[in-house]
């Protein structure tokens, strides 16, 4: 049912003098307990509730009706001591000395009348004492799904009647049904309709979730958020209030740049975080950072799930492209938990450069508009803008955009003079190597496009190689990751340099030498790159342990066994 109607339910549950009992229920995080709270504070602040008393209680760690029967004394306060702290969550204050005085009555009680000791018993003097005093209020019984084992939910569900019946309370359950299991569940279904009045199901719309969550949209970025929420369809409350923080976080940070940034930063944010805080609902945090809106160009024909279809629709209508340094930067803050702001900062300074390229001249952008926009017989249009805007604009198109482009004018058959085209935009890119020669870690600076790849290989071809052996085995343990020309690159040096490497090496450098060799002897699908790698690495080791009895002890501590052999010679190699 919509929210207004459940809202309007609730109102009339706490105005009512009738002693009912009303069931919301609901998934996990759509703000059942933060709806409940919201409309019970105006009322109290209205004088619209009857009766003027009440209870919270989760049953989240109580173990025993006689917990719950505490509880429900110690967190009773009266109308006049309900205040609301904050706009959307109130805050009940404690009655210590509602607490003081009956225990004095009940500890003088026993000792006139009994003739017993004082009962110094806290806890029995609540559950005993206490719950006389529980009649006629309004007692929410929250967490019911998280309760303990040792609490049976038809004790729970019995003590729900008592208070109804016999003490005069209207009670409200709030709980997530889907998680009752098992005998809670069935126990659950058979009472339930003999003990509550009124069932309601809390199931937020996303553009519901979003009003909830952001009443005040007329902050941009709160304004976004709520946006974001929507079009991914979003109505887990307690996941926008999370990126809510985020946003305020990042503009604390980023206000400074050009508010295209901060937007960029919030839109991705957003999905990453629906990602991170629901991976049910979401695409993997993988297939998002690896999404490119060129990838139908070059991808096999293959039969995707549903689910990947579902996937590659949601980030589409998101009009989530590409994933750059600046969108890494804020999935590492999300995961780790807080903002590298130095790293965030830098990577924000690249995405304003790049602005400014980009507002320098459009017409890359224009270009691509009469591809996306139309049914148009326009091809020969198409093309020829194209050609001339990345002859015109090389500094501000990717070589991801490249490739997509000339991908794109070869299957329309307007691929005449790309060569050309091509050779401009690399004679006219002042980059390093690592531009021409992709990032080995970094699956979105490689190219697709058969002639791109061809002339950014050339191009690399005029740097020296500057690749050291020791960087190259450091990297892959401090990343984990590598490519085939990372091997190509380990397996090009013989079994003479490897042990040359490992005697000059010392401290750190030559630990991450060692397990950076010997990383792939782990991997049970190893390739034929992998399993050289692996037969150099363990012959050079094993030698190296065979020339004396300290060796071998420093090579044994890898793992390696050094087979029994007299001290070889050290320039010869088996």
């Amino acid at each position: 049912m919509t929210v207004e109607l459940v809202r309007a339910e609730i109102q009339r549950f706490l105005e009512t003098d009738d002693r009912i009992a009303l069931c919301l229920s609901g998934k996990w995080g759509v703000g059942k307990t933060h709806t409940w709270d919201t409309l019970l504070a105006q009322a109290f602040s209205t004088g619209n509730v009857s009766p003027a008393r009440y209870s919270y209680v989760s049953l989240f760690g109580l173990e025993s009706l006689g917990d719950v029967r505490r509880s429900l004394f110690e967190n009773t306060v009266e109308s006049a001591a309900f205040k609301p702290a904050q706009p959307f969550q109130p805050t009940l204050n404690r009655v210590s000395n509602r607490l003081s005085q009956l225990a004095s009555k009940w500890r003088a009680g026993t000792g006139v009348i009994r003739g017993l000791p004082i009962i110094a018993d806290y806890s029995s003097l609540v559950e005993k004492a206490g719950f006389l005093d529980v009649r006629d209020q309004i007692v929410c019984f929250d967490d019911l799904e998280r309760m303990s084992d040792k609490l049976a939910l038809k004790d729970v569900l019995g003590l729900i009647s008592i208070l109804k019946e016999r003490k005069r309370c209207k009670v409200i359950l709030l709980l997530n049904s889907e998680v009752l299991t098992g005998n809670n569940d069935e126990a659950f279904r058979i009472q339930l309709e003999k003990i509550i009045d009124i069932k309601l199901e809390f199931s937020p719309t996303p553009m519901e979730a979003a009003a909830i969550a952001v009443p005040d949209q007329t902050s941009q970025k709160f304004k976004w958020v709520a946006d974001n929420a929507i079009a991914l369809g979003i109505s887990n409350i307690r996941t926008i209030f999370k990126l809510l923080r985020i946003a305020n976080r990042l503009e604390e940070i980023l206000s400074s740049y050009d508010e295209r940034i901060l937007k960029q930063a919030i839109h991705s944010a957003c999905l990453y975080g629906f990602a991170l805080y629901q991976p049910t609902d979401a695409p993997p945090i993988e297939k998002i950072v690896n999404s490119t809106p060129w990838a139908h160009l070059f991808a096999k024909e293959e039969a995707k799930t549903p689910e990947e279809n579902r996937w590659l629709e949601l980030l589409d209508r998101y009009d989530y492209g590409s994933t750059d340094a600046f969108d890494l930067q804020v999935l590492s803050s999300l995961r780790q938990g807080y903002f590298d702001v130095v790293g965030l900062k830098r990577e924000a300074e690249i995405s304003a450069a790049n602005l400014i390229l980009q507002d320098h001249d459009k017409s890359f952008t224009e270009a691509w508009d009469l591809y996306h926009d139309s049914f148009d017989e326009n091809d020969e249009e198409f093309a020829s803008r194209l050609k001339q805007s990345i002859r015109d604009n090389a500094a501000a198109i990717s070589p991801a955009n490249l490739s997509a482009s000339i991908a794109v004018l070869k299957k329309i058959g307007r691929a005449d003079g790309i060569s050309d085209v091509i050779k401009q935009y690399v004679n006219s890119r002042n980059e390093d190597k690592v531009f021409w020669s992709g990032d080995e870690f970094d699956p979105h600076c490689s190219i697709d496009d058969p002639d791109v790849q061809s002339a950014f290989a050339e191009k690399a071809t005029e740097f020296e190689d500057d690749k050291h052996l020791p960087d190259v085995l450091a990297g892959i343990v401090r990343t984990s990751g590598w490519s085939e020309g990372t091997l190509k690159f380990i397996n090009s040096h013989s079994e003479q340099d490897l042990y040359e490497l490992l005697k000059q090496l010392k401290g750190e450098e030559l630990r991450l030498a060692i397990y950076g060799l010997t990383n792939f002897r782990r991997i049970s699908n190893a390739d034929e790159l992998m399993q050289s790698i692996t037969t150099k690495a363990m012959a050079v080791l094993q030698r190296i342990g065979q020339e004396s009895p300290i060796n071998r002890s420093r090579v044994e501590k890898f793992g390696i066994a050094v087979p029994s052999s007299d001290v070889v010679d050290s320039t010869q190699i088996d």
